[in-house]
């Protein structure tokens, strides 16, 4: 069945643009993607018609603010990455929920963070994670952290001149300036969003269900360290871990957006519908055929 654009009522009801890509056949699992800062559902659209032609329903929504989910100027968005987690995350969870049962998360950078700002992440069968770090600067490589701390000082400036930060400067999308000052104000904290928030107030350390994170080993925005550290928040979860070496994929780089474009990754997209499905033998449900999903995107 072709993808289908809806509108998803956040949890304040501001309106948001998701798409829900489903199979033609039975729904063998269902997933919700948490997408990285300043990235649009679009993005993920080829690996969600992929899982969709496999049996898989997928959600994608972008958040407030972003890609098709701008509802007011950015001059005068209050969104910030907390509303992105616990107003529209969680509704896209709720959501996807709702319709399947049993629902499943795969996080990507931002993402990954997301799953433990909202109580919602308590509802998941389980997550996939990639490209997730914990944003603590102290964590990053001398001259990354350098670099980070150079960004974050203009942020000011840049708000001050354009009233929200343009995609153009490294951000990705055109984002509301809230998003990024309180992202600054994490990555300047000592442990970052659980630190600024406080452990009681964030959900990493309450979350049970299997967590499968992939690293990539050539990705500068989301290095070992950092990720080991907020692999760290999840103490009570079932979690297992992995590092994409980008040869293992025939590829010179995968970095930090190359898991979700299709091609020799599909490989570890299969890995991520064994996860989700529990099948360890994934076949297409008409081989070698584009989903209609495909197609219609």
């Amino acid at each position: 069945m072709p993808a289908q654009d809806l509108t998803l009522d956040a949890l304040d009801g501001r309106p948001l643009a998701a798409t829900l890509h489903a199979p033609d056949g039975p729904v063998r699992a269902a997933v919700v993607v948490l997408g990285a800062l300043g990235v649009p559902r679009r993005y993920y659209r080829p690996f969600a018609a992929w899982l969709a032609d496999r049996g898989v329903a997928v959600l994608t929504f972008d958040y407030r603010g972003c890609g098709e989910s701008r509802t007011v100027p950015l001059r005068d968005d209050p969104a910030t990455l907390l509303d992105w987690a616990r107003l529209d995350a969680a509704a896209a969870i709720d959501l996807a929920r709702a319709r399947f049962g049993d629902v499943w998360a795969v996080c990507h950078s931002f993402g990954g963070q997301a799953l433990g700002l909202t109580p919602r992440g308590l509802d998941l069968a389980g997550a996939v994670v990639s490209g997730s770090a914990n944003g603590d600067l102290s964590l990053y490589p001398p001259a990354l952290r350098a670099t980070y701390r150079l960004r974050l000082g203009l942020l000011p400036a840049i708000v001050a001149m354009f009233g929200y930060v343009p995609g153009r400067l490294g951000v990705g999308e055109d984002l509301p300036a809230g998003v990024l000052q309180q992202w600054s104000a994490w990555c300047r904290t000592p442990d970052y969003a659980r630190g600024a928030l406080g452990r009681e107030a964030t959900h990493h350390h309450r979350i049970e269900a299997p967590l499968h994170f992939i690293d990539i080993a050539d990705d500068t925005l989301a290095p070992a360290r950092p990720c080991a550290g907020l692999r760290a928040w999840f103490t009570r979860a079932k979690v297992t871990h992995r590092v994409v070496e980008p040869a293992e994929l025939g590829l010179r780089r995968v970095g930090h957006f190359g898991l979700f474009r299709p091609g020799p990754t599909e490989l570890i997209w299969t890995e991520i519908l064994t996860r989700v499905t529990g099948d360890p033998i994934a076949r297409p449900a008409s081989a070698g055929a584009p989903s209609s999903s495909a197609v219609h995107l």
